[in-house]
């Protein structure tokens, strides 16, 4: 029970720094009642987990990742249910570790934003978390984007793949938490971001084989960066060959050959989703691999969609690589016709209760070959992936479902939300925190 004399927030909030994950969401189930916007419980987790955050410790900022991806899948779901992502996203935060006191401010450093930027690179590079985050700092200003500072975070993360590629997820994730958030506090939400870059795991094998094989080819970026036509039939065909190719190099060769045949590289990195996505679904079980691969083109789109400079084409040439593997082999099973819409998604959420992993990916096929509409099912698909625990399941469920829902909107292609599908189906099923959070949803 929370402490009726406690405002929800500021019970929030001290649940979130003691790590009491059930306190936590009574808090939010509170807040939700007293007819507090849900930006502000986000924003209240996100201060408490941020503030606590240590930058030290080289783990991954998975909270505020969870927090953005909460926000951005409340358009695809009903209203009613707009505090179940919440729910979750506050639950899986209180759970992370934090600091036992506050850690310190850093340091700002003012000057002119060009060169702040090319100085935080050169931070980041050299592993100086100190300097990085206070340069980085510095090109923020309270309540407004500054894209600039966006892109240098974006270019430093793409500059290291360590642990897979999480750094750019974080980064991009980080800077939508904070759009969604006015910009407000911005120097407080992006500041672990910028200490787990410096701090992260490092690998920069991948972006140095794309400088090797780039400055091969004399490629200008400037020119590759701009214009580009959407991916046709052909060309699709060509992604597929990128997904699949047998070595590092030939795989950037044939992406650096389609920007050269006039696609658009934002078109190419949604291939690319797709590619990915077509091997969640073909792994064994719930392969995190697998999904991780979906969410950094995911981020690498964005990025590409976002940037001006013509380096964001770095963020295509890593999905490429990201993404390659064997070629799946064809997804093969069939489910039984249904009499409409309704009833289809009474099967699959039936598939989804009873773990039934390739019915659920068949049906969602099924579903949208035979044309029913596609916002009812991410509304199926997106609640369904916020039942299960994201402390028990790391926030996959969470993440995975917003990742999904916005490549399927960019693409329309069947295979990612079968991805998402067969994700939910084959998860840890935990769904106990869910059965006591449904009485106290909004009707």
């Amino acid at each position: 029970m929370t402490d009726p004399s406690a405002s929800p927030l500021a019970e929030l909030e001290s649940a979130v720094l003691h790590s009491r994950s059930d306190r936590a969401a009574a808090a939010t189930v509170d807040a939700i009642r007293a007819k507090v916007p849900l930006t502000d419980v986000v924003r209240t987790t996100a201060r408490a987990f941020a503030s606590h955050y240590d930058g030290a410790w080289g783990v991954a900022p998975r909270s505020l990742v969870a927090l953005s991806s909460a926000l951005n899948l409340l358009p695809a779901m009903q209203p009613r249910f707009h505090a179940l992502p919440v729910l979750q996203a506050v639950s899986f935060v209180a759970a992370e570790k934090k600091t036992n006191a506050p850690t310190k401010p850093a340091a700002v450093v003012s000057g002119e934003i060009t060169h702040l930027g090319r100085s935080f690179l050169f931070a980041v590079r050299d592993g100086n978390r100190a300097e990085a985050e206070s340069i980085f700092l510095g090109m923020l200003a309270e309540g407004k984007e500054r894209k600039m500072a966006g892109d240098m975070m974006f270019r430093a993360a793409l500059e290291d793949m360590g642990e897979g590629g999480r750094k750019l997820m974080v980064a991009v994730k980080s800077w939508q938490l904070a759009r969604s958030l006015g910009f407000k506090e911005v120097r407080l939400v992006l500041r672990p971001a910028v200490q787990y870059l410096v701090s992260g795991p490092r690998d920069r094998a991948a972006f140095e084989t794309i400088l090797a094989a780039l400055g091969k080819e004399w490629v200008d970026l400037d020119v590759l960066a701009t214009g580009g036509r959407p991916l046709d039939e052909g060309a699709r065909t060509k992604v597929r060959g990128i997904a699949a190719a047998p070595n590092p190099s030939s795989c950037i060769a044939a992406t650096l050959a389609l920007l050269r045949d006039g696609y658009a590289a934002v078109s190419i990195a949604e291939g690319l989703a797709v590619e990915a996505a077509r091997r969640v679904v073909a792994a064994n079980g719930y392969d995190l691999d697998s999904a991780r691969g979906v969410m950094f083109t995911h981020a690498a789109r964005f990025v590409l969609s976002f940037s001006r400079t013509s380096e964001r084409l770095y963020a295509l040439f890593l999905a490429a690589l990201r993404v390659r593997s064997p070629e799946p082999s064809p997804f093969a099973a069939s489910t039984s016709g249904t009499s409409g819409e309704g009833e289809e998604l009474c099967h699959l959420a039936g598939e989804f209760d009873a773990r039934k992993t390739m019915e659920a990916v068949a049906r969602t096929r099924a579903y949208l070959a035979r044309g029913h509409s596609p916002s009812r099912l991410l509304d199926v698909l997106a609640n369904y992936a916020c039942r299960d625990a994201a402390v028990a399941n790391g926030g996959i469920n969470l993440i995975f479902a917003e990742t999904c829902v916005a490549e399927f909107l960019a693409s329309r292609a069947p295979e990612i939300p079968m991805a998402l599908a067969k994700m939910i189906a084959a998860s840890p099923k935990d769904q106990g925190a869910y059965n006591g959070w449904a009485p106290h949803l909004p009707e």
